[in-house]
């Protein structure tokens, strides 16, 4: 039997750890497990005042704070019917598009690009491309300074609440930001164009894709129904009663199956599912790949990604403008608190994302749910690396290629062990 033993998985969010093996007549067996304590935050929240949920669910992750603030923040408005201003949605989408371009920037090039030059650091890659890494760091500084115009905070935003904002950002601010897009839209479409060049290992397997999808554009911040490759298309709400969650005694994570399998989030998913609707400059980027739809190599995720950090800046650019077209609007929504039961949707960095709440009539927190993108990825994580420990089945299984495989996912395993 040949076996390969990652003890700590690098670069990714949180830690892991990997076993695979070859058995006998070449039957594979993969585990990837987290190496995260169980934090309990659904528990923690039970019997607390609604206006926690969203302070402390973005405290479960310090790579993607954002979208757990405001995916809370939709839940708790669904439950409670609050509707919000356009201006507030504007606000939020920008929120969702800075988080999306701080992940890529940080992830496709700080984590996954040494891979593909057999580097173990980032740090190996400044004597291979330092005018890349200069960019990398000015469009992940780009995405931080939207953040904390809107958010209040580069991390774990404090100015959004359910019903709105506690203060508008300052519309010189927001100028500026408007302003210098222009420089880092050249700079994400030339790391994009770096990434597309990427030999990236010719693996393919079919599954399901899963994402949001909405009417009106590609769906990060809004969306209207989760559908996939395979045809599935059903409201958020739905869709979250019927994928089930396994937790193991060896994992901490509560893993998902839909209709018994595993399946794909994150950025290839939502390519894979919603090109058309990618902004211009982004939609010639992903048609230069003249890939036959869908894709079906996992590696790919990672050249999404540099798809989507072109897609996001330009929508930012919209929106940035939008938003200071727009007449002057009161920051928060008058509401009620009372009784419901809600489901909050966004399309995190890595995949959909689902918060469920239930409140009483006083806003006390009486049921929680949280299900991550990771806890969605990991099942198909691990039937890929069975069917590419089989295609390696001649030779010893190589822990680098692992690695590599692993790190397309893009996992958070800190998000996973909420």
């Amino acid at each position: 039997m040949k076996t390969v033993t990652i003890k700590h998985v690098t670069r990714i969010e949180g830690h892991a750890t990997f076993w695979g093996a070859l058995k006998k007549g070449n039957i594979p067996e993969a585990r990837y497990l987290t190496l995260e304590g169980a934090r309990l935050i659904e528990g923690i929240l039970i019997g607390r005042n609604y206006m926690d949920a969203p302070l402390v669910t973005a405290r479960i992750c310090g790579v993607c704070p954002i979208v757990h603030n405001l995916t809370a923040i939709k839940a708790l408005e669904n439950a409670m019917r609050v509707c919000v201003s356009p201006g507030t949605v504007v606000l939020r989408k920008l929120m969702m598009l800075a988080q999306t371009i701080t992940s890529h920037a940080v992830h496709a090039y700080f984590m996954a690009i040494p891979d593909f030059y057999g580097k173990d650091s980032a740090l190996d890659l400044l004597a291979i491309a330092p005018k890349q890494s200069a960019l990398a760091l000015k469009i992940r500084d780009y995405g931080n300074r939207i953040s904390h115009a809107i958010g209040g905070r580069n991390l774990h935003p404090v100015n959004s609440q359910v019903g709105g904002f506690l203060k508008l950002p300052n519309r010189r601010v927001l100028e500026l930001l408007l302003a210098d897009s222009q420089e880092v839209m050249m700079g994400v479409v030339e790391l994009a164009h770096f990434i597309s060049h990427l030999k990236f290992p010719d693996f393919h397997r079919k599954t399901e894709y899963i994402s949001l999808r909405s009417s009106r554009e590609y769906s990060i911040y809004d969306g209207t129904a989760v559908v996939s490759t395979n045809g599935l298309r059903q409201q958020p709400s739905l869709f979250m009663r019927h994928v089930r969650e396994i937790q193991s005694d060896d994992d901490y994570v509560k893993r998902t199956t839909h209709k018994g399998e595993a399946y794909f989030v994150g950025a290839l998913s939502r390519v894979n599912n919603n090109w058309r609707q990618l902004n211009p400059i982004a939609r010639q980027a992903f048609r230069h790949l003249g890939h036959r739809m869908p894709i079906d190599n996992p590696f790919y995720n990672v050249w999404c990604q540099g798809v989507e950090l072109i897609h996001c800046v330009e929508e930012t650019q919209k929106l940035l403008a939008q938003y200071l077209r727009m007449k002057h609007q009161k920051p928060m929504a008058a509401y009620t608190v009372r009784a419901g039961k809600g489901v909050g949707a966004i399309e995190a960095p890595r995949g959909i994302l689902l918060h469920y709440y239930e409140t009483d009539r006083l806003g006390i927190l009486k049921n929680v749910n949280i299900i991550t993108p990771t806890a969605q990825m990991i099942n198909n994580l691990e039937v890929d690396l069975e069917h590419y420990l089989r295609a390696a089945r001649r030779h010893a299984p190589d822990a680098r290629k692992l690695g590599t495989l692993i790190r397309a996912y893009d996992p958070c395993m800190t998000c996973a062990t909420h």
